[in-house]
């Protein structure tokens, strides 16, 4: 059985909190606005990066069809990596593999670009941005296991499981500048993606891989993101 974590209340609360301030705002620069018909276009491509509280990084292409200035739908094709765990699976004489110790997945990435009317500096076009997306991971995951002997690895097999969290909710929400058709955004992401689910559901010989992986299942961080609109 595939498990779906729901939001935290608290985590939701915050994420409910800051997204209410940014529509605010946006209502609010809806008077003063540049609406920049001249260089409005339909196709937004789109390079992201992230790092998040979780220690770890992820990187995403995605395209946004512009059906209005200041709203488009579409997606992403990413992936994300744990770039620092402190230990690792082991048992008497068996040890998770050093190429599997950080947990990794695909993703696609459903999600819907908001963005304020503009405000003009210069050639800059500057709005408050916002970016709800829904993550929906591989709900597989197969890690290596190494015999040891002394010290020395002797044999190797794998564990798997389908177990674990396969969608979490994300938004990122920062400020977007347009310079003629370049872009880009910066700005805060939260996420109830917890990295550590599936690894959580792995076992081998009676050991569970639970105790080693902790439960994280709320993230926050920092996010870039670079666009080309044509």
């Amino acid at each position: 059985m595939i498990f779906l974590y729901l939001w935290p209340v608290k985590a939701y609360g915050q994420m409910k909190r800051f997204t209410t301030l940014l529509l605010s705002a946006i209502l609010s620069l809806a008077a003063a606005a540049d609406e920049r018909d001249e260089y409005f276009t339909h196709n937004r491509f789109a390079i992201s990066g992230a790092l998040t509280s979780s220690d770890c990084w992820q990187l995403e292409m995605s395209y946004h069809y512009m059906f209005w200035q200041w709203a488009g739908i579409g997606g992403g094709l990413g992936v994300w990596k744990n770039y620092f765990v402190d230990g690792h699976a082991s048992g008497r004489d068996w040890m998770l593999s050093d190429d599997d110790a950080r947990p990794s997945n695909l993703y696609l990435r459903p999600s819907v670009v908001l963005k304020s009317p503009s405000i003009c500096i210069k050639d800059a076009y500057l709005s408050l941005y916002a970016e709800p997306g829904i993550m929906l991971q591989i709900p597989y995951q197969s890690v290596g296991i190494d015999y040891t002997t002394d010290g020395h690895k002797t044999k190797y097999t794998t564990v798997s499981t389908s177990k674990g969290q396969w969608c979490a909710l994300d938004v990122r929400l920062g400020i977007n500048v347009d310079v003629g058709p370049c872009g880009f955004s910066a700005g805060y992401v939260m996420s109830n993606l917890d990295i550590y689910s599936q690894y959580r559901h792995l076992s081998y010989r009676g050991e569970s891989f639970r105790r080693f992986y902790p439960s994280k299942p709320f993230m926050k961080g920092a996010y870039l993101t670079l666009s080309y609109n044509f």
